[in-house]
């Protein structure tokens, strides 16, 4: 597929932004004409049985010209801790393990757990993966063709644990490991005839503080509400890494359900800042199967980051959901132009089928479309955001 030539000038950017704004202006004032009763809703009404375990396992399967043919089992195990908290204190653990034709793997348990009527929560997970990666190089204005193959062992554990201390608001301390190591790269390519930092691995160990706001009906599918979490962490050699730098990130989310029925609009707004340059892997980026969705995960790197997004998700037939969406977002730093300049867009569509009613539990197809020839596919429980 032939690459799409990137939207450098003004003209083309306050378009692409009128879009955004249009897309989500048109979605509203649709959603608002809905039934104000709609059965797809008596779906999630029910209360069920508060101490029910219910295992989810969806059978992974993938390729890429990277990895050829990937499979895989991800599974969640979904659960309460008390028999009075509210359905919007669903607590999950999650495992998820790929591995390739190439011989590359994946392990990832996770974990959201809430106590106490969702007073107290903890959070985290761990993952190790050895599996090949792309790398553009560093800033906003790379190209997709000069990606360059590389690959390492990363190590991942991070946890969180916070409390609440007022109404809808939890305060606590968290902490977040990173270890990439056995680096291999191409002889000269980015890595080879370029300074990256973390081109030879890294170790950073930090701690930090989380603040969270929430309003929302439910953890896991929201009609409405406000969603916050300001996230800090400080890494440093004390710590016992090799990296020392202070970042911060804001994401902030909010649901609409206009006209009562089973239409929502949600909003998601996400910025990255680090202190100085972290290395590369650390370094604030989009793409995935969440943020910018459309986009290769880390296909633009730099020292800070914001993206937006606007999803709407509606009713189609029986447990059928339909969603679409449409990002905005950009990298900034030493490597970047300046941050509205090269604005980068992505859009796509996808489908839901609500596996438990009761629990709002969804698998969730998306695919998505950035401006410069970037695409992907994303099979996954739960919602983007």
């Amino acid at each position: 597929m032939p690459v799409l030539q990137t939207y450098h000038s003004v003209k083309n950017t306050f378009k692409w932004l009128a879009f955004v704004s249009c897309f989500t202006i048109a979605v509203t004032s649709w959603a608002q004409n809905v039934p104000k009763q709609s059965k797809f809703k008596q779906y999630f009404s029910a209360s069920g049985n508060p101490y029910k375990v219910r295992l989810i396992p969806v059978p992974l399967i993938n390729y890429s010209p990277e990895t050829r043919w990937g499979f895989g089992l991800g599974t969640q195990v979904l659960f309460r801790t008390h028999s009075t908290d509210s359905t919007g204190n669903l607590s999950n653990v999650g495992f998820v393990f790929v591995f390739t034709l190439n011989k590359q793997f994946i392990v990832n348990p996770n974990w959201d757990i809430f106590w106490r009527k969702g007073q107290i929560r903890m959070t985290g997970a761990l993952l190790w993966q050895r599996y090949p990666d792309s790398f553009f190089g560093l800033g906003n204005e790379t190209v997709i063709s000069d990606g360059e193959r590389f690959s390492s062992d990363y190590l991942l554990a991070r946890n969180r644990f916070t409390r609440q201390i007022a109404p809808h608001f939890q305060l606590g301390a968290q902490y977040r490991f990173e270890h990439v190591y056995s680096m291999k790269t191409n002889a000269g390519g980015i890595f080879d005839t370029r300074n990256i930092p973390g081109e030879k691995g890294y170790t950073a160990s930090g701690l930090g503080v989380a603040m969270i706001y929430d309003t929302r009906d439910h953890n896991l599918y929201p009609f409405k509400g406000w969603y916050m979490i300001l996230s800090h962490h400080t890494y440093s050699r004390f710590l016992g890494g090799n990296t020392d730098l202070t970042s911060l990130r804001l994401d902030l989310r909010k649901y609409f359900n206009p006209g009562k029925g089973s239409h929502v609009i949600a909003l998601q707004a996400v910025a990255q800042v680090n202190s100085n340059l972290p290395p590369f892997k650390m370094m604030a980026t989009f793409g995935g199967n969440e943020l910018m969705r459309g986009y290769f995960f880390g296909r633009n790197r730099d020292q800070h980051m914001y993206a937006l997004t606007t999803e709407y998700r509606f009713p189609i037939f029986w447990r059928f959901i339909g969603v679409a969406f449409a990002s905005a977002g950009n990298t900034a730093g030493p490597y970047s132009s300046p941050a509205f300049n090269n604005l980068k867009f992505a859009g796509g569509g996808g489908l839901r089928f609500t596996i438990d009613a009761k629990e709002r539990i969804n698998v969730r197809f998306d695919a998505g479309f950035g401006t410069d020839g970037s695409r992907g596919f994303y099979l996954a429980i739960g919602e983007a955001f």
